[in-house]
């Protein structure tokens, strides 16, 4: 607030075209008991490609996301074993971008990689190759 720039939440629907790209709201539906299932989720359109932006999205908030498509996915929560590996794959991303960095929690789990992997998506992961570009064209 110091810097002037107004800051909030926005709801669930809520829509912003910047030029080409379409971003929208999916999340999140209500409270959770866990601050992760309580992260923003966008569906962002650009151009030919579908992104999905995570947060933090655990199994419980995931299950109330409608069916999603996308071809390049933020994968929730550093790739921690908190997602299910099934609506991981039901995405049909072709890149899965996990942003992890050194920690003691075993991020990314080995079982989410996998899933990523079954489903067809090429993993990114920061902690092995630092900041990931993802070129929208």
């Amino acid at each position: 607030i110091a810097t002037g720039v107004r800051h909030g939440r926005p709801p669930v629907g809520t829509v912003v075209q910047l030029g080409s790209i379409r971003i929208e709201v999916i999340a999140p539906k209500r409270r959770y008991a866990s601050p992760n299932d309580q992260s923003v989720v966008l569906a962002v359109e650009a151009g030919a490609r579908d992104l999905l932006l995570t947060g933090d999205v655990e199994e419980i908030a995931q299950e109330e996301l409608p069916d999603l498509k996308a071809d390049i996915l933020k994968v929730p929560h550093q790739g921690a074993a908190t997602s299910d590996p099934e609506w991981l794959q039901a995405i049909g991303a072709d890149i899965a971008v996990v942003s992890v960095g050194p920690n003691d929690f075993g991020h990314p789990s080995p079982e989410m990689i996998d899933a990523l992997r079954n489903g067809g998506a090429r993993i990114r992961r920061t902690d092995l190759e630092g900041d990931v570009v993802v070129p929208l064209d």
